[in-house]
C-alpha cells in the first residue's frame, strides 16, 4: 500500500514557471556591465554548455520512461536546474557570453514545458 499524495501536474507547471521567471529576472535585474577584455575570447565557456546537453538527455531520453509523477518530480527538477546552469554561468561566470548562454538556458528551461506532465492523471 502506498502512503504517498498523487502530484497533481500543477505542481509541474508552477515549478517550470517560477524557474524560468527566476533567470529571467536574474538576467534583467543583475547589470552585465563589466567590459569583455581580450581574455574573454577563450573557448573554455563552452564548458557552461556541458550541463545544457546533459539537461536535454534528461528530458528527452529519461524523463519520458518514468511512469509516475512521484518518481517523473525530481528528474524534472534536476533536468531544469541543469538547463538553469547554463544561464548562471552566463550571467556570473562567463559574461562576454551572457546573451548566448542566457538564451540557450532558457530554450533549455522551455523544453520542460510540462506537457508530459498530463500522461500522469493527476489533477487535484
Amino acid at each position: 500500500m502506498s502512503t504517498q499524495q498523487p502530484v497533481p501536474r500543477v505542481i509541474f507547471w508552477v515549478i517550470w514557471f517560477a524557474l524560468l521567471s527566476g533567470v529571467l529576472m536574474i538576467h534583467f535585474v543583475i547589470p552585465g556591465s563589466r567590459p569583455v577584455s581580450d581574455g574573454d575570447a577563450s573557448p573554455l565557456w563552452l564548458v557552461a554548455v556541458l550541463p545544457l546537453a546533459i539537461s536535454a538527455l534528461v528530458r528527452w531520453l529519461v524523463l519520458p520512461k518514468i511512469p509516475t509523477a512521484q518518481a517523473a518530480l525530481p528528474v524534472f527538477i534536476i533536468g531544469m536546474a541543469l538547463a538553469e546552469a547554463a544561464a548562471f554561468a552566463g550571467i556570473f561566470i562567463f559574461p562576454a557570453h551572457r546573451m548566448e548562454l542566457v538564451v540557450l538556458g532558457i530554450l533549455g528551461i522551455v523544453q520542460f514545458m510540462p506537457l508530459f506532465a498530463g500522461r500522469f492523471g493527476t489533477d487535484r
